[in-house]
């Protein structure tokens, strides 16, 4: 789970490079002090979050009319990749808005989007991909784009509450 602060939704919108934020992991007791790396992605981080969700909603996971035999990837697969639909992957993933949510030790996976943490027990795409079938994983997803969702609206809605 992360948690989205003032200080990193005004640098997110501003693409002002953050520092350290304080960032509530799944399972952790309280905030925990990770090193993040802000994005260059101009996108709103809520709208990404909630047209990902609205994409797995509508399975857009599903194999490809074009490509049946090969499988799809959760978020590399969708628009929310800054990378879509371009096998030349043109821009590093440390450009995503999702990298921000990816935990340090992760940053440098060759997909660290699949290494974001979906629930309590720390799972995310990466080690689901090996251990559950794509209908369990996208219900992870889903509801931790849920939780993303709510916990941004909120935060937001108390930043612009008098």
């Amino acid at each position: 789970m992360i948690h989205v602060t003032q200080a990193r939704e005004s640098n997110h919108r501003s693409g002002v490079a953050g520092d350290a934020q304080w960032v509530r992991q799944a399972g952790s007791a309280g905030l925990r002090l990770l090193e993040t790396h802000m994005s260059n992605d101009k996108r709103d981080v809520l709208e990404v979050l909630k047209f990902e969700l609205a994409f797995l909603e509508q399975g857009g996971y599903g194999r490809s009319v074009k490509t049946p035999w090969k499988p799809t990837s959760i978020f590399q697969d969708s628009l929310s990749c800054i990378n879509f639909n371009d096998p030349e992957r043109p821009h590093p993933c440390a450009e995503c808005l999702l990298n921000e949510m990816v935990p340090n030790h992760a940053q440098s996976e060759n997909i660290p989007c699949h290494h974001i943490p979906l629930n309590k027990q720390g799972e995310t795409v990466d080690t689901m991909e090996r251990q559950c079938n794509q209908q369990d994983m996208e219900e992870a997803v889903k509801s931790w784009l849920r939780t993303a969702i709510a916990r941004i609206e909120t935060e937001r809605s108390k930043q612009t509450a008098p």
